[in-house]
């Protein structure tokens, strides 16, 4: 059976179970869709790892780490918007900020600022670490972060002594705030 015949069968037989699992772990919606397109095109472009006699039980083992990984990020940006009303006066902006006023804050940056924002804050990498990935130094790093916090800041109306010294290096279960100076 060729590749293209295989997926078929195997999305005829995944799809509702994964439908399922997505809704009983609580997504609805986009959320619930993404969780299952996503777990599929594991499954389309890692086809023949796919165990052909038992698929659901690989199919299931994907989704819940992508799950899995949908919580981590849901958890960083609730983290994210505490912090940020923690450290806003009353009556500012980021003391009454909304989910998408970060997310619209963040995306009105340019990419470079998303991307060390994103490196350092959701996915939990130090100023180092988000340079190798950016293919700069660590001084590069560690400059472009602070330009993209001010800006952050600037966008959410927040004070430029919002920034601070933290921990080198992140906890296991804590979370950066990209208001935070390195």
């Amino acid at each position: 059976m060729d590749s293209e015949t295989r997926f078929r069968a195997l999305f005829e037989l995944a799809y509702p179970p994964l439908c399922r699992y997505a809704r009983y772990r609580g997504l609805t919606g986009p959320d619930a869709e993404d969780l299952v397109a996503h777990t599929l095109e594991i499954a389309w472009r890692r086809i023949d790892e796919v165990p052909a006699d038992d698929p659901m039980p690989w199919l299931y083992a994907v989704a819940r780490n992508l799950w899995r990984n949908h919580r981590r990020q849901q958890r960083r940006r609730h983290d994210l918007l505490a912090r940020l009303r923690a450290y806003a006066p009353s009556g500012s902006v980021a003391a009454t900020l909304e989910p998408g006023t970060l997310r619209d804050a963040l995306a009105s940056l340019r990419e470079g600022d998303q991307e060390i924002l994103r490196l350092i804050a959701w996915d939990g990498l130090t100023p180092g670490e988000a340079a190798v990935v950016l293919g700069c130094g660590q001084v590069a790093a560690r400059s472009r972060l602070h330009r993209a916090r001010a800006r952050l800041a600037a966008r959410l109306g927040l004070d430029d002594g919002v920034q601070r010294r933290s921990r080198t290096r992140q906890e296991p279960g804590d979370s950066l705030d990209p208001m935070e100076a390195q």
